[in-house]
């Protein structure tokens, strides 16, 4: 007997079918219960060797083809309890679902290698923990991510230095993404200074650019925008040789917001350009994440309907692929655009949407803007303790990260809206937008700065401080017409 022979009594037995001629001829059995017998039939020591074989028999029948065939041979040498070689080709697997954008998949053949590899597979373990947090940072919650990083870097002295590099970039990524800053967080602050020695030690002006961009963001975030904004363009610039499209979309996008938030339209729009070349061909996630800085682009320039339209379809998209990021960030440029339409109930289901995923993805920076917004559209909405508690809320949080952008933006949206609403507090609104003001101007956000000195000329005119009133509408006239904003100031 031989096994074509074998094969040809079992299907005409009908307990298998012919699942493909070409190119090669493959077999399936015609209902899983049928497998699920023949396996446990097998002793676990035949089954073991079995699967052994199989892994074996597909690299030597497949030269060349270790990649793509790299799941099932790792699934079979994992089966034959052979968890060295296992893990090795699931790294490979995971890879190779990144390669393709198949991220959850991709997260779950990194979390198998892991769960299979020892401590003396330095170099294994580094590719499994950094393929994972590139795979998960835009829909997972990142304290798993960051403890991987962290148990596997304890013996960075035995690994390559380029992952170890990479790896602290990817740990200090994550723990900025959930709000920790380098003044107060010794863990995130080591993790940037090893990420930037190592790449010097290397000569590597590569290596050592990402932590540097990231640093770059953390400037532009505690209100330095053109600092920051020349320190990731800088960045950029190195990254750009690497062709990693996830990190330069990564990089494109604050970089893009920072102009933006300094009136500096054509160079953001540049800049989106540019990094919608780098994803064009690539992760569908990094596409989505260009687009958004192209949204808050139009909201920063006053073309609301464009800003909400896009931001919509980001949002939308971002669901589809389970990218919570992404759809936290979209429904941020939503509810601003809704609320600056003076859209309170527009705003409140995207806003309230992105705090309950800003929670999940443990997105800090961009949750203190969720709070004060929706601050904002629940206190407009007849909810004013809700919006007192909100506000509070974002305040407080950004105090406490030095985000000063955040802070200005919350004290700007709590003051307009004690404006608007009847009998209120001019006295309270005014001082809100004082201080906003006076940190727009500090960090010379263009755009948000003419938009609270109209609000504030407003409110200085119904307190009869008419001379006041016309300086901080001459300012912010002055500005408009400068940085070409579009949107119309209410009277």
């Amino acid at each position: 007997m031989t096994a074509r022979s074998d094969l040809g009594t079992l299907e005409a037995s009908g307990l298998i079918e012919i699942a493909a001629l070409q190119p090669e001829l493959e077999y399936l059995f015609r209902h899983a219960l049928v497998q699920d017998a023949a396996y446990a039939s097998l002793l676990k020591q035949e089954r073991r060797s079995l699967h052994r074989a199989a892994a074996e028999t597909i690299l030597a029948l497949h030269p060349g083809r270790e990649r793509e065939l790299a799941a099932v041979v790792g699934m079979h040498f994992e089966q034959a309890g052979d968890s060295d070689r296992a893990a090795a080709h699931l790294v490979i697997a995971g890879e190779q679902a990144l390669e393709h954008f198949a991220n959850h998949e991709a997260i779950a053949f990194f979390t198998r290698a892991l769960a299979l590899s020892d401590a003396s597979h330095f170099d294994l373990r580094l590719r499994a923990a950094v393929g994972s947090a590139r795979a998960g940072w835009t829909y997972s919650e990142g304290a798993t991510d960051i403890d991987q990083l962290g148990a596997v870097l304890e013996d960075e002295d035995r690994a390559d230095p380029r992952l170890v590099a990479e790896a602290y970039f990817w740990l200090a990524f994550l723990r900025r993404q959930r709000g920790e800053v380098p003044d107060t967080s010794p863990s995130l602050k080591h993790a940037l200074d090893r990420a930037i020695q190592i790449g010097v030690a290397l000569n590597d002006a590569t290596s050592a650019a990402l932590p540097k961009a990231l640093m770059g963001s953390y400037v532009a975030f505690t209100g330095k925008l053109r600092q920051g904004a020349r320190e990731m363009s800088e960045a950029l610039n190195a990254i750009e040789t690497t062709g990693d499209v996830v990190s330069m979309a990564i990089v494109s996008d604050f970089l893009a917001l920072a102009y933006a938030r300094l009136g500096e339209f054509a160079a953001a729009e540049q800049t989106i350009a540019r990094g919608m070349r780098f994803a064009a061909n690539g992760d569908p996630i990094a596409q989505v994440d260009v687009e958004i800085a192209q949204a808050a682009l139009d909201l920063e320039r006053g073309e609301l309907d464009k800003a909400m339209a896009q931001a919509r379809d980001c949002a939308a998209r971002a669901e589809d692929m389970g990218a919570y990021a992404c759809v936290v960030a979209s429904n941020v440029m939503f509810g601003a655009a809704s609320l600056a339409q003076d859209d309170a109930t527009g705003a409140k289901v995207p806003l309230e949407r992105g705090s309950e995923l800003a929670r999940v993805t443990s997105m800090a920076p961009m949750r203190t803007l969720l709070q004060g917004l929706l601050g904002s559209a629940r206190a407009l909405l007849g909810d004013m303790p809700g919006g007192v508690e909100q506000w509070n809320e974002s305040l407080a949080a950004a105090r406490g990260m030095n985000d000063r952008y955040g802070e200005a933006q919350t004290l700007w949206g709590r003051g307009r809206t004690y404006a608007a609403k009847p009998n209120s507090d001019l006295a309270a609104a005014l001082a809100d937008l004082d201080r906003a003001v006076e940190l727009f101007d500090e960090m010379e956000a263009r755009p948000a700065l003419a938009r609270a000195l109209h609000d504030r000329s407003k409110v200085l005119s119904s307190l009869g401080r008419t001379e006041e009133a016309g300086e901080a509408e001459r300012r912010s006239t002055e500005l408009r017409t400068e940085l070409g904003l579009r949107d119309t100031p209410l009277a």
